[in-house]
């Protein structure tokens, strides 16, 4: 059966942070994904976890999203901060159970060369996988559309593929999200059959609201099929808004355990 977890940036958001996962828990969850966690200690944070039987799926490597950040991987000047972000995710993610480590590039702003911005994001991100696979921690690339962050430095699956391939490293994987690629470039089950590959992690979203299943133009019922199908064995996370108290939207999860309320 797939395995659904929650973006707690996303989900339960009627409740503080610190009782979102004991919420995700009793609405079935057995994971969570956390952006960016790191205010709370590692031990406290592994506790909490514990508690609630659930496994942290992703984080972010840290930077400053609140800033208008998105990123820094591709930058040329920020080499410095980007490894020291990406030492502290490493750190802590080893801590709390070895998340997978979603790593941005940052936006190019006119002063940038795209093509040295994707040479350096390419040296980057095979500088972190080695650091990462030293602890056994997989790190993963998201294209995100245009219309959600036009200044991004990839927009398209097949961009991201280029980065992974290029690296050669086996701890560097993409994360297929249903509202990106329906939004940029549509066709979403073709180009889950051209990726799945280099799938290592699998968001949903629907178009073009960005809310839960049932909610837009991708029939997710079909979709799911198509993922169990090819013998998914990782989660599935939840990064969408939803569309009305967290809890009254969770019906189309019934089928694989989710407990909502009328």
């Amino acid at each position: 059966m797939l395995r659904f977890d929650p973006n707690l940036r996303w989900l339960f958001t009627e409740l503080p942070m610190a009782e979102r996962y004991a919420a995700a828990a009793r609405a079935g969850f057995q994971g969570v994904e956390v952006a960016f966690p790191y205010e709370v200690p590692a031990a406290e944070l592994s506790a909490r976890l514990r508690d609630n039987d659930l496994t942290l799926v992703q984080v972010l490597s840290p930077f400053d999203w609140d800033g208008g950040e998105r990123g820094l991987a591709a930058l040329p000047g920020r080499e410095a901060a980007f490894r020291d972000s990406i030492r502290k995710a490493i750190d802590y993610a080893a801590q709390v159970g070895r998340p997978l480590i979603h790593v941005m590039p940052g936006n190019m702003t006119p002063e940038h060369d795209r093509a040295r911005c994707l040479d350096l994001f390419t040296e980057n991100i095979a500088w972190a996988a080695d650091q990462a696979r030293a602890e056994n921690i997989t790190l993963i690339l998201e294209p995100c559309c245009t219309v959600r962050f036009p200044q991004f430095l990839y927009h398209r699956l097949d961009e991201g593929v280029r980065v992974i391939e290029a690296t050669g490293r086996p701890n560097v994987k993409l994360c297929f999200d249903t509202f990106h690629v329906q939004t940029e470039e549509g066709a979403i089950t073709e180009h889950l059959d051209a990726v799945w590959p280099h799938i290592g992690h699998i968001q949903v979203g629907n178009v073009p609201g960005r809310h839960e299943p049932g909610t837009g133009e991708i029939y997710f019922p079909y979709l799911f099929g198509e993922i169990e199908r090819r013998g998914w064995a990782g989660w599935i996370g939840c990064e969408y808004v939803p569309s009305g108290p967290t809890l009254e939207t969770l019906g189309w999860g019934q089928p694989y355990g989710l407990r909502g309320q009328a």
